[in-house]
């Protein structure tokens, strides 16, 4: 949240990334009224900034039925906060009682998941103007897959090029019979980064991504790899030197001959042989580098 700072730069800036490309309700969005239709995707953002409770709302009965229902914030401690509440011009409906709701509800549906994923961007990108690779398609790609995450406290996308070109995407998710490291906090917050690679309820993005090329027949010294981390709060994880730190993912990496691995560093992708990431993770895993 550092870049962002506070609840109140939070509201200067959404009137900003909201377009009819972000509404529910494209058809009914104007300049004049920005945050039209954006209650969903809006409240699943502000609880990734601030967490808390998603609220909804039926809106069936009032004179905004068309958009079906509305979504709010409780934030942690109790206070109750709407962020697009300025769409209803004044006449925002009283007297309902929201109920709340897990964020896999409003995702469930893929055009709101759409939605949500392109405002994500454009905030992140609003938020970080001086990187370049905000402007490039697979980092693009590597953000988009890493809002699939499940992991609690950090996502990681990965990118798959050949030949062909983007022949695969994926991220970091909780493997079923591990979920209980995550119970109700994931572990990892009390383990240093980059240390202990193999506790976590989460298979990293660049296993599922090797897995994939095997499943699929494709030879992985003919791929190249993008992996990029970002924080929770959408903000990339910026890289003190353009290296490889998982000493877990560097050995499979290493073993499955993949051709180049890619990692961002100062706005550019940086490319590091299978061999680099084992050596650099090394250093990390004995403590010799620290995160």
């Amino acid at each position: 949240m550092d870049a962002l700072g506070t609840i109140r730069k939070f509201k200067e800036i959404l009137p900003l990334i909201c377009d009819a490309e972000t509404s529910a309700d494209p058809k009914g969005w104007t300049p004049d009224n920005p945050l039209w239709g954006h209650c969903a995707v809006v409240s699943l953002i502000a609880q990734n900034l601030f967490g808390g409770e998603l609220l909804r709302v039926s809106l069936e009965d009032t004179k905004f039925a068309n958009m079906k229902s509305h979504y709010w914030n409780r934030l942690i401690g109790g206070r109750e906060i709407d962020f697009t509440e300025d769409q209803f011009c004044g006449e925002r409906p009283q007297g309902l009682t929201p109920v709340v709701r897990a964020r896999s509800y409003p995702l469930s549906h893929d055009a709101t998941k759409k939605r949500y994923k392109l405002l994500a961007w454009r905030l992140a990108k609003a938020l970080n103007q001086e990187n370049a690779l905000f402007e490039d398609d697979i980092y693009r790609a590597c953000f988009n897959a890493a809002l699939d995450s499940s992991c609690q406290k950090f996502w990681v996308g990965c990118v798959i090029t050949n030949c062909s070109g983007m022949i695969y995407r994926g991220c970091n998710k909780i493997l079923e019979p591990l979920k209980y490291f995550c119970d109700p906090k994931c572990i990892r917050f009390s383990i240093q980064s980059r240390t202990e690679s193999m506790i976590g309820a989460c298979g990293h993005a660049e296993e599922f991504a090797i897995w994939e090329m095997v499943r699929r027949k494709i030879p992985l010294s003919e791929c190249e790899f993008y992996a990029a981390g970002f924080f929770t709060d959408f903000m990339p994880y910026n890289k003190k030197y353009p290296e490889f730190t998982c000493l877990r993912c560097a050995s499979q990496i290493y073993l499955a001959g993949v051709k180049t691995v890619y990692v961002p560093f100062e706005g550019r992708w940086v490319g590091l042989t299978a061999e680099e990431c084992v050596k650099q993770a090394a250093a990390y895993a004995t403590k010799e580098k620290a995160a």
